[in-house]
């Protein structure tokens, strides 16, 4: 394995890392929270080896695609309560059009399945 450079930013090992688990910025705080606590409960050491970070990129994809399928619970659960898809962009941060664009399909394919 061919070593670049250091990286300049806090260790993953660090307890600062991306602000740390109590940083300013809750929503990464809270990240960081959970993929230490998902890492210590397979019992999985936090180092800066390339195999205990390859198993928290592992776990950090493993959560992105749990929060994908939560936000289209959410978003199709708010569709079906009549939430508008410009409420549904803003609340987002994107365009009505981008959120209808993303999930709209979902949403109808999960609506049409529930009405069979």
């Amino acid at each position: 394995m061919t070593v670049v450079a250091d990286w300049p930013y806090p260790s993953y090992v660090d307890r600062h890392w991306l602000g740390g688990d109590r940083g300013p910025d809750r929503y990464l705080a809270a990240v960081v929270r959970t993929l230490r606590s998902t890492v210590a409960e397979t019992g999985e050491p936090v180092t800066a080896e390339p195999d205990s970070l390859l198993t928290g990129l592992s776990h950090l994809a493993a959560m992105s695609e749990r929060v994908e399928w939560a936000m289209l619970s959410l978003v199709g659960e708010a569709r079906s309560q009549g939430v508008a898809w410009a409420a549904i962009g803003g609340a987002l941060g994107v365009t009505k059009q981008a959120a209808q664009q993303r999930f709209a399909p979902y949403v109808k394919q999960a609506l049409e399945q529930a009405e069979a």
